[in-house]
């Protein structure tokens, strides 16, 4: 039997799913057999048990575990509080917990047999044990009664795909997708079937849905996962019988006009010689929003433009005549943002005639520094101009569209300078005049792509390569020919993908989107009676119903429309005989109102229309990449750039932070997000402008929320965990060498090390039941190719210790990885730094608590202000013992990532790796060896020979501007041992495992802590897109070096088994362990080579016979995004 397909994009699914008919009865179903002793449930009942689901939304599991039974004992019948403890018993995952959650099911079932939640649950846990009939049984239950669930249906797919029944399983992952349009997981299930029941052609399909809703905000997967299994397998609230009305607001959208601002006394108003632009910003760092009005006076008195403060005691501006910013005359706009990353706002003023960039520092104290920064623009006529960062360097460059010059991109340099760039980059077009630009994400691919809008067709669309290189976009023919003179891009629909919206010189407003074969195409939606002499467009919520508006000029002033599908309907029209609005720019206020319109109105000046009553409520957001002015960023301090989707409810919607409106200029002020009759925002998705992903839980209706990038180390290395005895002890990081694509500078990558031996403390291994038990761990958003691992005992004659030829080479001899033996070593009598500090203390201990580096240099990771020296003295000539002298040092460095390394490039600042210097008898200090390397990522041990040292050295230098920290350092003397022996133990099992994100703590000095046993399910991560290794046993392709990987990415780990020697060690003898392991790492850094996919896979150039066997056996999970 041939099942029919239905695909989503076949449907239009918006984002403000009503609550219908069905909604009701599934909260009907669910409520059957969840009242009993309801009525007995105290205030204090349901409270608890909210803070229990709280809990879990936390990922407490143990704590909501001891809320819930303690429920659960006061109220053995209560069913719903017995299902939420079974909840939080097995995702809480301790021996034996599955057991118990199964047993408390198997009771909840015995007293209520229609109890959905149970059976869903019990269903998914005997799926997890292997149970296929039993867990078919209840998720059959489930889906009879509920077949609109689409993850119980998803989950019956699966137990049928395991018992071979492809033609039902591809029925059940059709409904799944019915159900769910956005499940992902489904697609890739009905593709797998497909494929296996030899219906290519639809499979193909499947896979392309698939991977249609990689970077959709609304996608979600199906996972044994806690909040990914399915609604019934949460933990549930309360709730009341019945959903109280929705409630229907009265009133108008905004109250009539007001003239916030005194009039003044001695200057007036200009008369209509010039365009008057309106921006917002909190230009005195007041907390208030502000406004400038370019070209407001007429200049008689030498004050050109209007600044008007905030004023919150009476709601009114005031001016600020003597402002700096007020007497720059020719202003044709302005663009507010963060130029230097301090946290102070700086601002940059398009003029005709040369531009000037003013900055703030300190807060009130503005300064020119046009000239010093490189950034006058020529002595063009400057429309417009915007700030944005545009090579995702973590700073704000400048884009100026010239009205009798070629537009041009100024690039910030991060060292207080500029330089152009247009005319290299592919952007600058001779004898063409551009009347605007629109930054947007055109292709989805996390950079900023531009729209040209040409004074005359054909406009330009350039798609962003990074690294300062722009190419013509395909698709966009129709709208290249189109005659337009605005432009906004807003994602109505949340689907990830924006939507432009046009202006024609007539009036006619267009939606422009891309259609399955990438070509943009248009729909009318509207067309003005008389368009406005000032042309302006934006696409925003005023409403507070979650859903974007479109606000466009008219004739004489600005108008609401509702975007419906392929049209629209006027909400609210400013028009007035007594005003008429040349210019206008929507402002938000006050946190809970939404979005007020400031508009400038010939003779009567600056006229507000305050928010109305008309409109359900808001929260404001305030993005930045700085939490503390000085310290290190990796994107912009006003935030400018980020893409945001909040989830409210059953509701999504996204809010534009490049440019909400056409209008020369730009605003910087509060995200308004409407969040309807909602208490809070759920959550807010934020993709960063360095390509990190975050999300904020919990925001308050009303409040204003600054949200900060969380500065967390997205990428290193997989981690390294071992069996002490009692638990699993984190021990490191592995293969910090051997980065895939990691770039140096424009189109330079470091070569990958594909190796690194790995030395564990001593003692720290203990054997369990016969076995050594070691974990590699992938926390981070990269992904790990292992290709080997092996563990190797050494057993050492008393007096006798381990180092190994290990380090981050530069220059010098190459590391070897072998060990280095030796009985004696040489602390320093004295260690002092550049500042003249004696930290001897904190060199001959290792302790973790090191040498201190000096202050870091707030614009690059990993980068210290000055360089950084430490002298050592020690006793004796180092050649005065026996053997070879060896420079050991136990430490860690703080790497800087791919985008990190090319913004400090174009800075002209360099990473300097640690140099060796040594002092002579007469007291000269000489190079010993230039940059020879340093401790390859998180604490551990290094080495490098002393073969150049001058005779009688008896004091050395360390010279670097890394941030490393030197925590102990001694010379060792390396000598043969030939008593010692070498074991390599067998691998006893392999698997690899979805095990969740360990608890990350971070100390003083960047000392991170990693707690195994406190592990949440999710974190804000993705997956590079690719075919990663089936979860499961892997022996085979971790115990041979031969180019056959196994692939892993987030949350998921490699578990390894070793068996323990048999043979006790004589007296005095000790034995050390080294894991040797072979294979890569690649993360997702905006600049990494090919860091959006698996591909290409790395090799070593072994022969492909057995790699491309092993693989094809079992690199077959394909993951891709969150």
């Amino acid at each position: 039997m041939t099942v029919p397909l239905f695909f989503p994009h076949q449907l239009h699914f918006p984002p403000l799913a009503p609550r219908g008919l069905i909604g009701l009865l599934l909260l009907a179903l669910l409520l059957i057999g969840c009242d009993g002793g309801r009525a007995s449930f105290t205030p204090d009942d349901i409270a608890a048990n909210n803070r229990g689901v709280g809990l879990m939304g936390r990922f407490a599991y143990e704590d909501a575990r001891a809320v819930f039974a303690d429920l659960v004992q006061r109220h053995p019948d209560w069913w719903d509080a017995q299902v939420n403890l079974a909840i939080a018993t097995f995702n809480r995952q301790q021996t034996g917990d599955e057991e118990s959650a199964l047993n408390i099911l198997g009771q909840v079932l015995q007293a209520d047999a229609h109890h959905l939640r149970a059976h869903y649950c019990r269903g998914l846990l005997l799926l997890n044990q292997g149970k296929l009939d039993e867990a078919l049984i209840h998720l059959r239950v489930v889906a009879e009664a509920d077949p609109m669930d689409a993850y119980a249906h998803y989950f019956i797919a699966q137990v049928l795909m395991q018992q071979q029944h492809l033609d039902q399983a591809i029925q059940h992952y059709q409904s799944a997708v019915t159900g769910d349009p956005y499940l992902r997981s489904a697609y890739y299930g009905a593709f797998q079937a497909l494929r296996r029941a030899s219906r290519t052609d639809d499979a193909k399909k499947m896979l392309e849905e698939f991977q249609r809703l990689q970077t959709h905000p609304q996608a979600r997967l199906a996972e044994l996962k806690y909040t990914r299994m399915g609604p019934k397998a949460s933990a549930m609230t309360v709730d009341q019988l019945g959903a109280p009305p929705a409630r229907v607001v009265q009133g108008p959208l905004f109250l009539a006009p007001q003239q916030r601002v005194d009039p003044p006394t001695d200057l007036r108003w200009q008369a209509g010689d010039r365009a008057v632009n309106l921006t917002a910003s909190d230009v005195n760092q007041d907390g208030q929003l502000d406004l400038f009005i370019a070209n407001a006076f007429d200049g008689t008195t030498g004050v050109h433009n209007a600044i008007l403060t905030g004023a919150p005691a009476d709601g009114r501006f005031m001016l600020l005549r003597d402002h700096p910013l007020a007497r720059v005359a020719e202003v044709n706009a302005v663009a507010w943002g963060d130029v230097d990353n301090d946290g102070l706002t700086d601002a940059y003023l398009c003029r005709r005639g040369p531009n000037q960039l003013w900055r703030q520092q300190p807060a009130g104290t503005w300064t020119d520094i046009t000239t010093t920064a490189q950034v006058d623009g020529g002595n063009a006529d400057t429309r417009d101009c915007f700030f944005v960062d545009a090579d995702h360097d973590g700073d704000l460059d400048l884009f100026l569209v010239n009205a009798d010059a070629p537009l041009e991109l100024l690039n910030n340099n991060l060292d207080g300078t500029f330089r152009p760039l247009a005319a290299t980059a592919g952007l600058a077009h001779e004898g063409r005049a551009a009347r605007a630009i629109l930054p947007a994400d055109m292709d989805n691919d996390r950079d900023v792509d531009l729209l040209v809008l040409y004074v005359e067709p054909p406009h330009a669309v350039f798609l962003n390569d990074r690294v300062w290189h722009y190419h013509a976009a395909p698709g966009f023919d129709v709208l290249q020919t189109t005659a337009s003179v605005a432009a906004v891009a807003a994602d109505t629909n949340v689907d990830g993908h924006p939507e432009l919206y046009t202006l024609t010189p007539l009036g006619a407003v267009q939606r422009w989107q891309a259609d399955t074969n990438g070509t943009w195409q248009p729909t009318p939606l509207l067309q003005l009676p008389q368009p406005g002499a000032a042309p302006n467009l934006a696409v925003l919520d005023v409403t507070g119903d979650g859903m974007p508006e479109l606000l466009v000029s008219t004739a004489s002033g600005w108008a609401v429309y509702r975007l419906e599908g392929t049209g629209t309907s006027l909400l609210f029209d400013s028009t007035s005989p007594a005003l008429s609005c040349a210019t206008w720019v929507p402002l938000v206020l006050t946190p809970a109102s939404g979005p007020a319109v400031a508009g400038w109105c010939g003779n009567t000046g600056l006229q507000v229309w305050p928010p109305g009553p008309g409109r359900f409520r808001f929260a404001s957001l305030t993005l930045s990449g700085l939490v503390d002015a000085g310290q290190q960023t990796r994107s912009n301090a006003s935030g400018i750039g980020a893409k945001v989707t909040a989830r409210i409810g059953s509701r999504w919607t996204a809010v534009e932070t490049l440019r909400p409106t056409s209008a020369s200029g730009q605003s910087l002020q509060p995200l308004a997000v409407g969040i309807g009759d909602e208490e809070r925002i759920d959550f807010v998705a934020i993709d960063w402008s360095d390509g990190v992903f975050q999300s904020e839980l919990d925001l308050a209706a009303g409040q204003h929320h600054r949200i900060t990038e969380t500065q967390r180390q997205l990428s290193s290395c997989p981690l390294l965990f071992a069996w002490d005895g009692a638990r699993y002890a984190f021990v490191s990081d592995i293969l910090g060498v051997a980065g895939l694509g990691y770039a140096t500078g424009p189109g330079e990558y470091a070569p990958p090390r594909p190796w690194e031996n790995f030395l564990l403390p001593p003692g720290l291994l203990q054997s369990h039941q016969g076995h050594y038990q070691l974990k590699v761990v992938q926390p981070m958003e990269e992904a790990t190719y292992l290709d080997s691992a092996r563990l190797v005992s050494y057993d050492l004659p008393p007096g006798w210790d381990l180092a190994l030829d290990e380090r981050m080479g530069i220059n010098g001899p190459a590391p070897s990885g072998q060990p280095l033996f030796f009985q004696h070593e040489m602390e320093p009598l004295q260690a002092v730094n550049e500042r003249g500090e004696d930290v001897t203390a904190r060199v001959t201990t290792a302790d973790l608590r090191a040498a201190p580096p000096g202050p870091l240099d707030p614009r690059f990771l990993g980068r210290l202000q000055s360089e950084h020296l430490l002298t050592l003295t020690f006793a004796q000539p180092l050649e005065s013992r026996a053997g070879q002298p060896l420079l050991l040092i136990d430490g860690w460095v703080e790497y800087p990532y791919s985008q990190t390394m090319f913004a400090a490039w174009q800075a002209g600042a360099a990473y300097i790796a640690p140099t060796l210097e040594a002092r002579t008898v007469a007291g000269q200090w000489v190079v010993v060896q230039e940059q020879f390397g340093y401790p390859a990522g998180m604490p551990r041990r290094m080495t490098f020979p002393l073969m150049a040292l001058p005779k009688g050295t008896t004091t050395v230098r360390l010279r670097t501007n890394m941030e490393i920290y030197w925590d102990r350092i001694a010379i060792a003397y390396a000598e043969p041992c030939p008593e010692a022996r070498r074991v390599e133990l067998p691998v006893r099992d392999a698997r690899l495992a979805t095990v969740g994100f360990p608890l990350r703590t971070t100390n003083s000095q960047r000392v991170p802590h990693y707690d195994y046993a406190r592990r949440t399910p999710l974190w804000d991560t993705r997956h590079l897109a690719g075919a990663y290794t089936a979860l499961g046993p892997i022996a085979e392709l971790i115990t041979h070096d031969d180019d056959a990987v196994a692939i892993f990415g987030p949350g998921e780990e490699v578990h390894v088994e070793f068996t323990a020697p048999l043979t006790p060690l004589p007296g005095g003898w000790t034995r050390r362990f080294v894991l040797e392991t072979g294979g890569w790492t690649k993360d997702m850094d905006l600049y990494t080579k090919d860091g959006e996919t698996l591909a290409p896979l790395p090799t070593t150039g072994k022969a492909v016979e057995t790699r491309e066997r092993l693989h094809g056996r079992y690199q077959t999970r394909y993951e891709a995004g969150r």
